[in-house]
């Protein structure tokens, strides 16, 4: 194979491309289940809410917690392998195509 420094290069942005728009949604996802979060919060805290929709909102925040602490667990492991494929790509930076 020719170029093997360029080839590692290029496949390295795109993953750095792929965790990047990962790591975007995931922020995004974080935000929407926050708010999320916090209606239902409102909710269960309200004096008129029916009885009979006080469990189901109870459920309702403990799911949404849930969901909530999965994702943030996610999104730092994107964070972390975005951090490592940047480290990456500087390291191949550095080698010379004979190298290789």
């Amino acid at each position: 194979m020719e170029n093997k420094k360029q080839y590692l290069i290029d496949e390295t942005k795109k993953q750095i491309e792929e965790a990047t728009k990962e790591t975007k949604k995931s922020d995004i996802e974080i935000e929407v289940l926050e708010a999320k979060l916090k209606v239902e919060n409102k909710m269960s805290g309200m004096e008129d809410i029916p009885e009979e929709l006080k469990e189901d909102v109870r459920y309702s925040i403990q799911a949404l917690e849930n969901m909530l602490a999965m994702e943030k667990n996610r999104n730092e492991g994107l964070k972390k392998e975005l951090k490592m494929l940047q480290y990456r790509k500087q390291v191949i930076n550095k080698f010379e195509e004979e190298d290789f």
